[in-house]
Formats: structure tokens, C-alpha cells, sequence
């Protein structure tokens, strides 16, 4: 029994370290934007996420001291609205958003607000709007629990901004559900075991 006990907590603490360490897209990449031309959709891959949006809603640039930031807030020139762009993982599983780094990119224009909403499945569960006026370094933010498990984080700003160093982890509720059914298997080869010796 105490072998069994050994063996479930080691799987457990392999499951954790999995599922502790963060993704951080450091946009560092430049040229990896792949863009359909049938349907005008841009895709950037890295770290197991992907940044998608229309072909005119973001793209990388050199910004000192970072060797590369992804820039957003361009306009639909139809209808002068906020083109937006969507972060999602790879596999499209659900993740938490930790933190990101953002700035006003200031290309002449005055600074606007960065929009920033979480979405599950379709649904949207939370958003967050920051002011870019005075931003004119990369500042990190850190997100709450309501960024815990998103399947979507879609990005839109009423004039340029900067995003660099965006940190996300699979979701946690894949460790809790691994870690449950680790026990649950415990628990029953240990009542296995006892009614054999009994």
C-alpha cells in the first residue's frame, strides 16, 4: 500500500510541474506570420499558441530595447473600427492567461485604450480595458482568476499598441481532473488490496 501511495503522489508531482510551467510569447519570430490569401486570415505560431486576426490586424515590429513586439490596434479602414486579433493555444484546449507586457505604440496618433476580453468556448468570461496614454515603455500586467480558463483572448485598441513577453499555461483543470483520477485509482487498488487479505 505504501508503494501505491508513492507511486500516485510521484505521478502527481509530475502532472503539477507539467502543468505549472508557462508559455511566454516573446514574439521574437520575425517572418513566422503565415497569411491564407483565400480567406485574409494571419496566423503567428509560438510556444503553443497562436495569434489569428485578419492579415491588416497586427504584425511584428522591432521596438528598442526589445528585438521584436507584436503591434495592434490598426482600424478596418470600412468602417474605422478597432481590427481585432485572438489569441488561442494550438491545440484549442483552454488555458489561463498569467500577464503580458504592453505599451502605446506611438506612431503620431494620440493614445487610445487597449481592450483585452477573455472568452470560453464562444462565451465571454472577462475583460480588462487599459488605458494607453502615458504607457510609452512595456509595462507588465498580471490577470486574475477569471483569466483561469479561457479558450480565446481577443485584442483590439483605438490606437497602436505594443505587446510583448504574453505568458499562459494550460488549463489548470487539467491537473486537478488528472490528479482526482490518480486518487480515485488509489483508493481502489487499496480496497482491492484489502478484501484480498481479508
Amino acid at each position: 500500500m505504501k508503494r501505491l501511495w508513492t507511486a500516485v503522489a510521484c505521478a502527481t508531482a509530475l502532472f503539477a510541474t507539467g502543468a505549472a510551467q508557462a508559455a511566454v510569447v516573446t514574439f521574437n519570430a520575425p517572418g513566422q506570420i503565415a497569411t491564407d490569401n483565400n480567406t485574409g486570415v494571419a496566423t503567428y505560431t509560438e510556444a503553443g499558441y497562436k495569434i489569428v486576426g485578419a492579415a491588416a490586424a497586427f504584425q511584428l515590429n522591432g521596438i528598442s530595447p526589445q528585438p521584436e513586439v507584436l503591434v495592434g490596434g490598426f482600424q478596418d479602414p470600412d468602417n474605422n473600427l478597432p481590427t481585432p486579433f485572438s489569441l488561442v493555444s494550438s491545440t484549442g484546449a483552454a488555458f489561463a492567461l498569467l500577464g503580458l507586457d504592453y505599451s502605446f505604440f506611438d506612431l503620431g496618433e494620440l493614445p487610445g485604450t487597449l481592450s483585452v476580453l477573455g472568452f470560453s468556448n464562444g462565451v465571454q468570461v472577462a475583460s480588462r480595458n487599459l488605458s494607453l496614454a502615458g504607457v510609452n515603455a512595456l509595462t507588465h500586467i498580471n490577470f486574475n482568476s477569471s483569466w483561469l480558463s479561457v479558450t480565446e483572448v481577443r485584442f483590439s485598441g483605438t490606437s497602436l499598441f505594443a505587446l510583448d513577453n504574453v505568458s499562459a499555461v494550460p488549463e489548470p483543470g487539467t491537473l486537478a481532473l488528472a490528479t482526482s483520477a490518480l486518487l480515485f485509482m488509489g483508493a481502489g487498488m487499496g480496497a482491492f488490496k484489502r478484501r484480498r487479505t481479508a
